[in-house]
């Protein structure tokens, strides 16, 4: 562990921590405080003092000062969030960690659009559907959040809120160049239509080259290729009356290194999306205010790829053998002859071996086929939300939504398959008096495939004054299985044989996996205990937290072709305590520190794939005089899990203002970044890592951003 890890983590634990960075919203309004306003946890506009969790705020202005250029790489900045880059593409991150096999415990928000993938429940934070230059801000539920926003925000929520148009006039181009391969250019152009109606267009393409050397076979093969268009505009209809759309389409390539040993030529991923969305806002009154949202989105990965697989494993009597008994069709192919089974398992082993002994020499020899694991997943969600101030002392949020969510494939799911869902929510937010807030709340929801949930949160929290709050947090939530875990017909379908087998040039890989389809909801009791501290007179903020979290009915299992057994058998306790701190003493500086201590009791070591003990962040900013600016960060985090490695890395930022004249700027920023660690390893099995790695542990990048 070195020096600057050590120094920084006896910093937090003596300072304290908030990384809630300044909120710089262009859509609210301060509460008669200096204290930020969040709308993330309750749907409510709120103070930090006054909501049911805590909070980190990440504006514009620190990913530019510290030369954060993805959501990925901003959230390591956020106390207890683990995340983990396993390949160029493919980031795993999860609030608390847990199971890195596939994280999927938080829900993520853009303008109120979830970019949670129905059908095998992950987030690809590689293909987010914004460019880092159109976000205005990212909050940051620290805590389970299901109450508001239902299944999937079990253990947190990140809700990234881009800039409204009327922010984003002119010309803006970026363009970035760096390490590994490392390229980006971003054009945007916000304009008006008459008096009423504001727009931004965003063209973005981004190229990440990955690690030198990647996964299994070691050759690197994980660049990231990936183009958006976005748009957005903002017409207000009256002066009480507004309208808010938004589409992106996205397009890109993914490659991957590695599926199997068989492949032949990689297993890249084709990737495909388009997102429509429209929120229509209604003032009634200065008390009454509606909301209806209605959206849709489509994604979907195109990837094929060409096996040279044994004869033997395509033959269909071995298929048929391994759906009635898979033992069975395992001895066979192991050399063994198959017992212990029903008599209608030795028929069909019979028949598998009649039918291998007919293939003679061949059954060893490769047949090449053509695989694919293609799936799309769609969403197509409606809600109207009502916003109600009944008194000085009391305001409730409630709403009503619908939602269907289909994936096909015929990989995974022989098809199509749909999930339909409603649901219905309310907060209020009480105030007796002025030292005392309360919020209470709960969401309840019904879907097709698991059934009903209902997530309620109760929070207490007590003013001693103006400047300190304590919190006390009671919640539970819960991350409804997805469309795969609860329906899945998991079949690979070969074509194109070659050379054909008994005449046929199509047919199936032997194994199939079969969901049980009886999976219940995963389910989490969250007890929190939080303090607030707002010092204006030196420009501090902390926050700090302890909790207790008991997370139960845990899906934990790696979910494969070859041995498919979902179960809800597993459970963790989640034990720690998080701080941060945001000092601001004037425009000048900006100070953010931040630490995490986590203790994970799980009963599978799944659930202790991404775990670290201590982690933390610390970041200084600068601005001096003729427009330039200094920006030193570190994060590192312990990784205690199974299979990790430690990681620790320091940036240094140096941007200068160049202007230009007539309201024409050029800003060029330099970061040079240094790894402690240059070795990603990560687990992929019960015993198995796979790592990624790069060759040197500097890497730079270069960033020109001109606007007018």
């Amino acid at each position: 562990m070195n020096t600057m890890y050590r120094l920084s983590m006896l910093g937090c634990t003596l300072i304290g921590l908030q990384s809630t960075i300044a909120l710089a919203a262009s859509d609210t309004e301060p509460l008669d405080s200096d204290i930020p306003v969040v709308l993330t946890p309750t749907r409510l506009r709120q103070s930090l003092a006054d909501v049911p969790a805590s909070v980190t705020i990440i504006t514009a202005d620190t990913l530019r000062r510290f030369g954060i250029t993805s959501v990925p790489e901003a959230l390591r900045l956020v106390p207890g969030m683990a995340v983990t880059q396993a390949t160029g593409s493919d980031y795993r991150i999860g609030y608390h960690g847990t199971n890195m096999l596939t994280p999927r415990r938080m829900n993520v928000l853009i303008d109120g659009v979830s970019v949670y993938r129905p059908g095998l429940a992950r987030v690809d934070w590689k293909e987010l559907p914004v460019a880092i230059e159109d976000i205005e801000r990212i909050e940051v539920t620290r805590g389970p959040n299901s109450a508001s926003y239902g299944a999937n925000a079990m253990l947190a929520i990140v809700n990234i809120l881009t800039r409204h148009p009327r922010d984003s006039a002119g010309i803006n181009w970026t363009a970035t160049a760096g390490s590994q391969r490392t390229a980006g250019g971003t054009f945007r152009y916000g304009g008006n239509v008459g008096a009423s109606t504001a727009y931004r267009i965003t063209l973005d393409h981004q190229e990440d080259g990955g690690f030198d050397v990647a996964s299994t076979l070691g050759k690197g093969h994980d660049t990231m290729r990936l183009n958006r268009l976005t748009f957005r505009s903002v017409t207000e209809l009256d002066s009480t009356h507004s309208l808010d759309l938004q589409a992106t389409v996205l397009q890109g390539l993914k490659e991957i290194e590695f599926i199997d040993r068989y492949q032949q030529g990689f297993p890249d991923i084709g990737v495909q999306e388009v997102d429509v969305s429209a929120r229509w806002q209604a003032h009634l009154s200065a008390d009454h205010a509606l909301q209806v949202q209605v959206y849709a989105t489509r994604h979907s990965n195109a990837q094929a790829w060409r096996d040279c697989l044994p004869t033997i494993t395509l033959l269909p009597q071995l298929a048929t053998l391994w759906r009635a008994n898979p033992g069975y069709a395992n001895a066979l192919l192991a050399g063994r002859t198959p017992s212990g089974g029903t008599a209608q398992d030795n028929v069909l082993a019979a028949s598998a071996i009649a039918a291998y002994r007919a293939l003679g020499p061949r059954a060893a020899t490769p047949t090449c086929v053509n695989a694919n694991q293609n799936v799309a997943e769609q969403r197509i969600d409606a809600e109207l939300q009502d916003t109600l101030v009944l008194s000085d002392q009391l305001r409730v949020v409630s709403g009503f939504g619908l939602r269907r969510d289909s994936a096909d494939s015929q990989t995974y799911l022989q098809g199509r398959v749909s999930n339909n869902s409603w649901r219905v929510f309310a907060n209020a937010e009480v105030k007796p008096n002025p030292a005392v807030s309360i919020n209470a709340g709960g969401f309840f929801e019904q879907d097709q495939l698991t059934g009903s949930a209902f997530s309620p949160r109760l929070a207490l929290n007590l003013h001693a004054n103006e400047s300190h709050t304590i919190r006390f947090v009671v919640s539970r939530a819960v991350r409804m299985p997805d469309i795969l875990e609860q329906r899945a017909n998991w079949r690979y379908r070969t074509t194109g044989f070659s050379p054909t087998l008994n005449g046929a040039t199509d047919g199936y890989f032997y194994p199939t996996a079969l969901a049980p389809g009886n999976l219940t909801s995963e389910k989490i009791l969250s007890r929190e205990i939080g303090y607030l501290g707002n010092f204006p007179q030196f420009g501090l903020l902390l926050d700090a937290k302890i909790f207790d979290d008991r997370l139960h009915d845990l899906v934990s299992e790696k979910l494969q072709v070859f041995n498919f057994v979902p179960t809800n058998g597993n459970h963790v306790r989640l034990r720690g305590a998080e701080v941060q701190a945001n000092w601001e003493p004037d425009t000048r500086w900006k100070v953010f520190l931040s630490y995490a201590y986590l203790d994970n009791a799980a009963s599978t070591l799944f659930e202790q794939t991404q775990y670290s003990r201590h982690s933390g962040a610390l970041g200084v900013s600068r601005a001096f005089g003729n427009d330039w600016q200094a920006g030193l960060a570190w994060v590192g985090a312990s990784a205690n899990g199974f299979g990790q490695t430690f990681q620790g890395r320091s940036d240094l930022t140096l941007s200068k203002k160049v202007r230009l004249g007539d309201n024409r700027n050029l800003l060029a920023s330099l970061t040079a970044r240094y790894r402690d660690n240059t070795t990603s390893r990560y687990l992929i099995d019960a015993g198995q890592t796979k790592e990624s790695r790069d060759d040197s542990a500097m890497q730079y990048f270069l960033t020109l951003n001109y606007f007018f």
